[in-house]
């Protein structure tokens, strides 16, 4: 059992890791907030045992094992780095900082505490993740030629933080990791090719970002990203043999049947709850029983393509 400490009482914090630490008999020790009556209210509403109106007091607690760090994305890195040096482990929410060069600082800092870091990308967690690597792995579809990976939804609220370049905003950094993540992770490999275009908005994030990756063993990607369409997710496998696609590719959850399709039929169901599994994993990895899904070298080469594909549409 670990004992958590939350900085930042958000949607994602109490809507799906409070209940995940909870399904899996952890114990949610501290909450932490700007907003002492936001962390009052969240505590409350999902079985927290204290609330603070500081980030610090949760990160030097003696009773807490390990940090979600769920705030905005130019936070990421100054307080992961200061829980890692206060001797705790730390789950980061996605993206694990605005750039490689952070994320590459965020790695050090771990190895040098000798603590945990994960980027919490909660779609690696799900086991229809695990079974389309397995397959491409396999050859199941023969060599892969072509990917295509989307994540695009309607940003409405014109106040949200991601709407803000100097919070790490953005389509790319907020939906983009996902698709390129996932390609990563199907490929096995790091492109070596990079093209990419954006459309930016008033605020100067991107409003929608596409990019063009070019593999070492010949597979060609497609990765969208947008704040400016409707809410859509698609990925589709094209080998030589074989199409797969998979609905809902990165935020199927507990409640949901997950599918994978061989050229148009469904060959595999898998459900769910990839939060519980990623919770379930990380405490592993504390507890030295199994390794890291998502060491923090993953991270850091997400986030160098990521930076690679925004040079790329300024370019």
């Amino acid at each position: 059992m670990l004992r958590w400490g939350i900085l930042g009482p958000g949607a994602i914090a109490g809507g799906a890791l409070a209940p995940a630490m909870r399904a899996c008999g952890h114990d949610l020790a501290a909450v932490g907030s700007r907003s002492l009556t936001r962390a009052q209210a969240f505590a409350a509403n999902h079985g927290v045992r204290r609330a603070r109106g500081s980030y610090g007091d949760v990160i030097t607690a003696a009773d807490v094992d390990a940090v979600y760090v769920a705030l905005p994305n130019d936070l990421h890195e100054p307080w992961t780095v200061a829980a890692l040096e206060a001797g705790k482990h730390v789950l980061c929410e996605k993206p694990l900082a605005t750039d490689a060069a952070g994320a590459g600082r965020m790695a050090a800092a771990a190895a040098r505490s000798g603590r945990v870091l994960m980027e919490a990308v909660m779609s690696r967690f799900h086991p229809r993740t695990a079974a389309l690597i397995d397959m491409l792995r396999g050859g199941d579809v023969g060599p892969v030629s072509l990917l295509h990976a989307a994540f695009t939804f309607p940003m409405v609220n014109a106040d949200d933080y991601r709407t803000r370049p100097e919070h790490g905003g953005g389509a790319l950094l907020d939906v983009g990791i996902y698709g390129v993540s996932m390609v990563r992770w199907l490929t096995g490999e790091e492109p070596d090719v990079v093209r990419a275009a954006q459309r930016t908005w008033p605020t100067s994030v991107d409003g929608t970002t596409a990019a063009v990756l070019g593999f070492p063993a010949g597979a060609i990607a497609t990765v969208h990203a947008s704040f400016d369409s409707a809410s859509a997710q698609s990925l589709t496998v094209i080998g030589k043999q074989a199409v797969l696609q998979s609905p809902q590719p990165f935020t199927a959850g507990a409640g949901d049947e997950a599918v994978v399709l061989r050229d148009g039929q469904v060959i595999g169901t898998w459900q769910a709850d990839p939060y519980a599994n990623m919770v379930s994993s990380f405490a592993a990895t504390v507890a030295g029983s199994a390794p890291a899904v998502l060491p923090p070298d993953d991270a850091v080469a997400t986030a160098a393509i990521l930076d690679r594909i925004a040079a790329a549409a300024t370019a």
